[in-house]
C-alpha cells in the first residue's frame, strides 16, 4: 500500500475514555442521525469504538462511491439487517450472497418488476388510492400520517403482489389478521433496529428478556404469510401478481421453483420491505409538499396537465419524481450499509485491510457540500433536474442500496408514490401546524408521527 497511514490513524470523537472507548458520544436513540452531525467535524472518514467493537464510517460522497466498486469491496451484513435472519434467514434482503438460494430468487422475481409487470399492478394501486382519497374526503380533515401511509403502502403489496385485500382501510375478512401482522411486523423493526446497534454485555440481556415478545410477533408474521400462501395453492389463479411469480415461476439458470419455505420468507421480504421504507418515503414527501404551497400548486398543475391517472400518465409526472428523489437524498428510509473490503484499501489516504467492514453513511453522503454544493442541506427538488444533474458529475445518490443486492423492488415503490401524491394533490389541499420534521430510528428512517390538514379541493 502506497498510503502511509494505518486504520487507528483515523479520526474519531473527542474525549475517548480508556476501554469504553466513544461511549460518551452514543446517541441511543438517533444514532444515524449523530453519526451525520459527528461527520461535519471528524471530516469524510472516521472510526468510532466502544467496549471493544470498532466500527469505521465512510461519510464523504467520493469515498463512499468507492466503496461502491464490486471489485474491491463487497455487501457485509451487519447491525439491524442481521438480526432479521433470526427469523426469515432466506429471505432476499438478508440473506448471503453465497447463498445459492439468493441467486435463484433474484432471478425468479426480477421481472416481476420489468414494466409489462408494473402495468400489470397499477390497477391494484389505483384502487389503494381511491380508498385512500374516500376515507380522507370522509374524516375531519386531520390525518395521522403515520397511521394512513403505513396502511396505504402496506394494501398496495396486498393488492398488487398478492391480489388480496388487507382490509386496511375497511372491514374485510382479513382485517384483524392483516392489522395483527403490521403491528407484530413494526415489533420486530424497532426490536431487530435495537439489537443490532445494542451495546455488549446489555444488547444480550435486553434479548434475552425480550425472546417470548419476538417469539410471538414471529408466529404472527409466519401464520399470516403461511395462510396467504395456502390459500393460493389450494386456489391457483392465473393472476400476473408477485405471489403466483413465487409458486410457479422456474430460474431460468437452474429450471427449478422456489422451494415452499422460501416463497414464505420472499413474502415477508416485500412486507418487510416493501411498506415500512415506501411509507417512511411518503411520510417525509407530504410534508415538504404541504409546507411549500407554492411547490404544492407547480404539483398540482403537472398532475392536472397529465390529464388523469393511468400507468402513462404517472409515469410522466416528472415534477414528482423530482421531489420523490429529493426526499430520498435527504432522508433516505435505508440511511446507509455496510461493505467489507474484498482486498487491502487505501480509503482517503488510510489502509483499510482485506476483510474490513465500513458503514457506508448514505444519509451523509448524500449531503456532501464537495459534490452536492453549498446547499446541499436545502430541500430544492429542482437539483434533480437533468441539467443541473449534469453540473454534479461526481453526485453520490444511492438509497436503494448498492450493487447487485440493491433493492429489486425500487420501480415498484416510486410508481406507487408518485400514484399516491398524484391522487392526493389532485383531491386535497395540504397543510401542516408548522412543526419541523423529526425522524426516528427503527431500522429504517422515518417521520416521527406528525398531523397533516387536508381540506378537500373544490370541483376536484
Amino acid at each position: 500500500m502506497a498510503s502511509p497511514l494505518i486504520r487507528r490513524d483515523l479520526p474519531h470523537p473527542p474525549r475517548r475514555v480508556p476501554l469504553l472507548g466513544d461511549i460518551t458520544r452514543i446517541d441511543r436513540y438517533r444514532p444515524i442521525q449523530n453519526e451525520m452531525a459527528l461527520a461535519a467535524s471528524l471530516g469524510p472518514i472516521f472510526e468510532r469504538k466502544v467496549l471493544g467493537l470498532h466500527f469505521i464510517y465512510v461519510t464523504g460522497a467520493r469515498l463512499a462511491a468507492q466503496c461502491s466498486d464490486e471489485k474491491h469491496w463487497e455487501r457485509a451484513l451487519y447491525g439491524p439487517v442481521l438480526e432479521f435472519q433470526r427469523f426469515m434467514p432466506d429471505a432476499l434482503f438478508v440473506v448471503d450472497s453465497d447463498n445459492p438460494l439468493w441467486g435463484q430468487a433474484r432471478r425468479i422475481l426480477t421481472p416481476g418488476f420489468a414494466q409489462k409487470a408494473m402495468r400489470s399492478y397499477h390497477r391494484a394501486m389505483q384502487s389503494v388510492a381511491d380508498d385512500l382519497v374516500a376515507e380522507w374526503s370522509a374524516g375531519d380533515g386531520v390525518i395521522d400520517t403515520y397511521s394512513a401511509m403505513t396502511r396505504a403502502a402496506g394494501e398496495v403489496i396486498g393488492r398488487a403482489g398478492f391480489t388480496r385485500d388487507l382490509g386496511l382501510f375497511h372491514d374485510a375478512p382479513d382485517s384483524a389478521d392483516s392489522r395483527a401482522f403490521i403491528d407484530s411486523l413494526g415489533d420486530l423493526l424497532r426490536m431487530a433496529s435495537d439489537a443490532g446497534l445494542a451495546l455488549p454485555v446489555v444488547g444480550p440481556l435486553r434479548r434475552r428478556l425480550l425472546e417470548p415478545r419476538v417469539r410471538r410477533d414471529v408466529e404472527v408474521i409466519h401464520s399470516f404469510s403461511d395462510r396467504i400462501i395456502a390459500e393460493r395453492q389450494a386456489h391457483p389463479t392465473d393472476d400476473e401478481d408477485l405471489l403466483n411469480l413465487m409458486l410457479t415461476a422456474t430460474d431460468p439458470e437452474t429450471g427449478r421453483r422456489l422451494p415452499t419455505d422460501n416463497v414464505r420468507e420472499q413474502v415477508l421480504t416485500f412486507m418487510a420491505g416493501g411498506y415500512e421504507t415506501t411509507a417512511a418515503l411518503l411520510e417525509s414527501v407530504l410534508y415538504y409538499i404541504a409546507a411549500d404551497r407554492e411547490l404544492q400548486e407547480q404539483l398540482r398543475a403537472e398532475v392536472s396537465a397529465r390529464g388523469g391517472f393511468d400507468y402513462k400518465a404517472i409515469t410522466g409526472m416528472r415534477l414528482i419524481r423530482q421531489v420523490l428523489n429529493e426526499c430520498l437524498r435527504l432522508w433516505p428510509p435505508a440511511p446507509g450499509y455496510f461493505r467489507r473490503a474484498r482486498t487491502d484499501q487505501d480509503l482517503g489516504g488510510y489502509r483499510i485491510p482485506a476483510g474490513q467492514m465500513v458503514f457506508v453513511l448514505a444519509l451523509a453522503a448524500h449531503r456532501d457540500k464537495d459534490v452536492w454544493g453549498p446547499d446541499a442541506d436545502v430541500f430544492d427538488p429542482s437539483r434533480f433536474e437533468p441539467d443541473r444533474l449534469r453540473g454534479h458529475p461526481d453526485r453520490f445518490f444511492e438509497p436503494w442500496g448498492t450493487g447487485p443486492r440493491s433493492c429489486i423492488g425500487r420501480q415498484f415503490a416510486l410508481h406507487e408514490a408518485t400514484l399516491l401524491i398524484a391522487r392526493i394533490l389532485s383531491a386535497f389541499e395540504l397543510s401542516t401546524d408548522g412543526a419541523p420534521l423529526v425522524m426516528r430510528e427503527r431500522g429504517t428512517m422515518r417521520p416521527e408521527p406528525y398531523q397533516l390538514k387536508v381540506t378537500p379541493r373544490a370541483g376536484r
